[in-house]
């Protein structure tokens, strides 16, 4: 490293001491700058102008607009930031970086896209750039692998093209291996669960009747009106988006707030039997959907 000459403090003059200062601000302050990881992408930001909350020294390095990408994805060349004219693109194409079971390495794209597995993980970044520079239309989208017109003719195949081949063999072996053990598993839990959510659903339902049928006012009790809004619900639960709150067709919106109003209920403990309401409702749903699935399947 170079270093300025130290100048004696005998020899030093004022305007010298006025340069050294300005020099250690200027190292102190100096912008980092950070570039977009979209391969050609010139746009770049000062990071530690935003960290610091100071105006960049040129307005083209504002950070507004900018994201990042957190840990567990893959780590592209240019970096973890997306500029904002990219930050969409980035954020539908998440890319994570997953281990084959045969100890190989690839990308779990968010749109569903699989990089083939590679032997170092460091080759599946490019991998992932080139799938993002496709899906921008930069780059026209890829042969498939078991394309006939691209498969590699016998007289090329060296040693080293015929091991990847069985690697993407083998990597393709495990895959299934995985893919029947996650169906098998889901199968189990599914099993399990769909008896006990469609009993739950008529237990709730024999209550919901209950009550609904009861002639007295389950307002006027503290308890009563918290088991209504559970298990009936205090507002209206009408989902059709042309539907529009009104106090003659439905219960309104604002029916839990008045229960709580009325009987003096904390505002966490109402949005906490809010938060209870969504999920009995709920369960009536996903249990609904399994009888109407299983009603689908059975023959006429």
């Amino acid at each position: 490293m170079i270093r300025e000459p130290r100048t004696p403090l005998a020899d030093l003059t004022e305007d010298q001491l006025e340069a050294l200062y300005t020099t250690v601000e200027a190292h102190l302050n100096a912008p980092q700058l950070r570039h977009c990881l979209v391969p050609g992408c010139l746009r770049e930001f000062d990071s530690m102008a935003r960290m610091a909350g100071n105006p960049p020294a040129q307005p083209s390095w504002s950070g507004d607009g900018w994201r990042q990408l957190g840990n567990g994805i893959v780590e592209p060349r240019n970096g973890r930031y997306a500029c904002p004219d990219h930050a969409d693109l980035v954020t539908a194409h998440l890319p994570r970086r997953i281990e084959a079971p045969s100890g190989r390495w690839s990308v779990d794209c968010a749109c569903g896209w699989v990089a083939p597995p590679q032997r170092w993980y460091g080759l599946v970044a490019p991998l992932w750039e080139e799938h993002l520079l496709t899906v921008k239309g930069d780059l026209p989208p890829a042969p498939p692998l078991t394309d006939p017109e691209h498969r590699v003719p016998l007289a090329e195949h060296t040693e080293a093209t015929l091991a990847e081949l069985y690697d993407r063999l083998w990597d393709a072996e495990d895959d299934g291996k995985e893919a029947r053990e996650v169906a098998r598993a889901a199968m189990l839990a599914y099993s399990a669960a769909a008896p006990a959510l469609l009993g739950v659903k008529t237990s709730l339902e024999a209550l919901r009747q209950r009550i609904t049928l009861d002639s007295r006012d389950w307002t006027q009790d503290k308890t009563d009106a918290w088991l209504w809004a559970i298990l009936v619900g205090a507002n209206c639960e009408n989902t059709d988006p042309a539907h529009v709150h009104n106090d003659i067709d439905c219960a309104g919106d604002q029916g839990l707030w008045n229960l709580g109003r009325q009987h003096d209920i904390p505002t966490d403990q109402v949005i906490r039997t809010g938060h209870l309401r969504w999920w009995v409702a709920n369960a009536i749903k996903a249990a609904q959907q399994i009888e109407d699935a299983a009603a689908h399947r059975e023959p006429a």
